[in-house]
């Protein structure tokens, strides 16, 4: 690995495992990766002062595969880089009924650069009775069905 990556890599793993002051709450479980796309992550102190108000994010429903078991995921990124708030909101059933949420994480800020991200949600492994809408500052995917959604 080139150091650019090794640096990119131990700040994910810190983002997912040590825990930072927009670490998820009320989650049952997530996963996130850096997905394989030039560019590297926005410095904090610089994303601040230039974040513009439009994130332009993309997002593509997807199961992430982990081993043997599958996971509700999405595949993320931005055409304007900066540090946007991101959450993800998990539904039973395939229609995103604000009734029927199973679980929920996000971030207060989270740096999106150059990088597309892989967010994916762990407790309900392998089931496809399920529905997901993911958030980038304000940009909102459409529901996404995991009933008919293809693979990261």
């Amino acid at each position: 690995m080139r150091s650019k990556e090794i640096m990119c890599l131990a700040l994910l793993l810190a983002l997912a495992g040590c825990g930072t002051p927009g670490t998820p709450s009320n989650s049952n479980g997530f996963g996130m990766a850096a997905s394989k796309q030039a560019g590297g992550l926005v410095d904090r102190a610089s994303a601040s002062d230039n974040t513009p108000s439009n994130p332009e994010a993309t997002f593509k429903g997807c199961w992430e595969k982990q081993g043997k078991n599958r996971y509700q995921a999405v595949d993320v990124s931005v055409g304007n880089p900066g540090t946007y708030p991101f959450n993800g909101y998990l539904y039973y059933g395939n229609g995103c009924n604000s009734n029927d949420q199973a679980d929920w994480f996000g971030y207060n800020d989270l740096d999106f650069g150059g990088f597309g991200y892989t967010f994916w949600f762990t407790r309900f492994a392998n089931r496809k009775d399920m529905s997901a809408l993911w958030y980038v500052g304000s940009d909102k995917s459409v529901c996404v069905n995991y009933e008919t959604a293809p693979s990261c």
